[in-house]
């Protein structure tokens, strides 16, 4: 619950006092009014109507420096009311209004910029699909405490490791919730003989096609360093095993096997993953379905899709061949 003005300090004794013809805090009272308003972290109904109530009140008695310094810690907040305005222009202490931005994009960084701001669920999803290319923007959604962590998936390679954590955490709990269906194996194989050959064009094709990922998946990522967890992401999504994913780590970039703490980090982070949920971030990342059915891998044996004609026979040596892998 955000805090208004009902959970302020009480001011009730000052105000009290303020009625004294010897003393005149009404000074000291607007000034305090005004850093409460302005420290809020949202300017909700009730603190804008007592904000109102009191400032609109104090400004045309207090003295000519006090109004001019509330004008000015007023200035360029959106969420001043019309009546502390009136009462300021009044004085002669004009507040400016915000610059109108000039393109969508300035709009939505006003927008995540504000505390105040209300975020819906529409806004924040056009506001998380600009973020995913803008750095600027993500780190001040990232920044937000009324965005929940879940929700704040998309932006995992921007996040610090404490906020990647709460992340991922936060997609752990309905991972799981999904069908996660096991990678052709075909797959892992290719994958680590393109990496002992060092080539990295066709290791990074590879894992895209069989993953089904973005073309220039790997441009998602726009710091360098933060490639390599995306990487990282995407073999524990392709079901590697912690030993080939190290053999990966350390055969196909040399700067990364050179650095111990480095290849620590990443096997942490593949050990540490559970497999849907490392598809569930890449979903979140991309923005589009990974891995949601790997193509030859699965026939189903009821329904509209179900290949007809087969024996019964037939379906059991299809299925009894296959080995039993951990998924998660």
């Amino acid at each position: 619950m955000p805090p208004s003005v009902a959970g302020a300090p009480d001011l009730s004794g000052l105000i009290e006092l303020s009625r004294d013809p010897a003393l005149d805090l009404k000074p000291v009272i607007l000034r305090v009014q005004t850093d409460l308003f302005l420290a809020a972290p949202v300017h909700d109904r009730a603190i804008l109507r007592e904000f109102e109530s009191l400032a609109a009140g104090l400004i045309p008695t207090v003295d000519e420096e006090t109004a001019r310094v509330v004008a000015e810690k007023l200035k360029g907040c959106p969420d001043v009311p019309a009546g502390v305005r009136a009462a300021l222009e009044a004085r002669g202490f004009p507040v400016a209004l915000p610059p109108e931005p000039e393109t969508e994009a300035e709009a939505d960084r006003a927008l995540a910029e504000n505390p105040g701001a209300l975020i819906g669920t529409r806004v924040l999803d056009r506001l998380l699909a600009r973020a995913r290319t803008d750095a600027d923007l993500a780190q001040i959604l990232l920044g937000r405490p009324d965005i929940p962590p879940a929700d704040l998936a998309p932006l995992w390679l921007y996040a610090s490791p404490e906020q990647r954590s709460a992340i991922t955490q936060a997609v752990e709990a309905t991972a799981a919730l999904r069908p996660c269906p096991p990678a052709p194996r075909a797959l892992a194989t290719s994958l680590v003989e393109h990496s002992h050959a060092r080539d990295v064009q066709a290791f990074i094709t590879a894992l895209g096609r069989g993953l089904g990922l973005p073309p220039n998946y790997l441009g998602a990522a726009v710091d360098p360093v933060a490639r390599y967890d995306l990487l990282t992401l995407a073999l524990r999504a392709a079901d590697l095993r912690e030993g080939e994913a190290v053999f990966v780590f350390l055969t196909l970039n040399d700067s990364v096997a050179r650095s111990v703490d480095r290849v620590f980090s990443l096997v942490t982070l593949f050990r540490e993953t559970s497999r849907a949920t490392a598809r569930d971030l890449l979903c979140a990342i991309f923005g589009v379905p990974v891995m949601e059915r790997a193509a030859g891998e699965h026939q189903p044996l009821h329904g509209p899709e179900a290949k007809r004609g087969s024996t019964a026979a037939e379906r059991l040596r299809t299925v009894l061949p296959m080995r039993l892998r951990r998924t998660s």
